[in-house]
């Protein structure tokens, strides 16, 4: 085998992902699964798509409301639409539970709220971040940035609950068939 055979060969687990997925499924998963908002060209790279057929897929994801893009300077970035992202959580949510696991598993988080609220005693998760700079060494630091981002995370799962055992019924309403 040639240098450049062995440069090309792709990970086993990126050849199974191909095989077993379209261009098109690759680009959704990836884009998103994202964090932050991200070029075409870096997702085609991570979905292993050509980056205009990437540029096509997105562009459908976006006109289905999937995605959502913005300008840049380095160009046209694109990230998951936050209210596609909160439906498809509630939906999970209530097609997942009953409204009581609902209800424990909110009554949960405010607990865990609650307790990091007078562990570090701060009202928000800003104020935790704002703590690190006290005089704390790098592992208290690094802890109360992690609770602080765990803190913010159990917030919107908190809300997603919260909505979810509000309108339930709404949710979970099934037409009843006609005659």
């Amino acid at each position: 085998m040639t240098d450049s055979e062995e440069e090309n060969e792709e990970p086993a687990y990126v050849s199974r992902w191909k095989a077993a997925t379209t261009g098109f499924d690759r680009v959704r998963s990836v884009a998103s699964s994202l964090e932050e908002p991200r070029t075409a060209g870096w997702i085609a790279a991570e979905a292993y798509v050509s980056e205009p057929t990437t540029r096509n897929h997105l562009n459908r994801l976006v006109d289905l409301g999937v995605l959502v893009t913005e300008e840049r300077a380095r160009g046209t970035t694109y990230y998951p639409d936050p209210v596609y992202t909160r439906i498809n959580a509630l939906q999970e949510l209530v097609s997942e539970n009953s409204e009581a696991e609902l209800t424990t598993q909110a009554t949960e988080i405010q607990a865990d709220i609650a307790a990091w609220k007078e562990e570090y005693d701060v009202e928000t998760p800003r104020a935790l971040r704002a703590s690190v700079a006290e005089e704390i060494d790098v592992e208290e630091a690094q802890e109360r940035l992690d609770v602080a981002a765990d803190w913010e995370s159990a917030q919107y799962h908190l809300s997603l609950l919260s909505d979810a055992i509000d309108h339930y019924d709404t949710y979970t309403a099934r037409p009843s068939a006609s005659a």
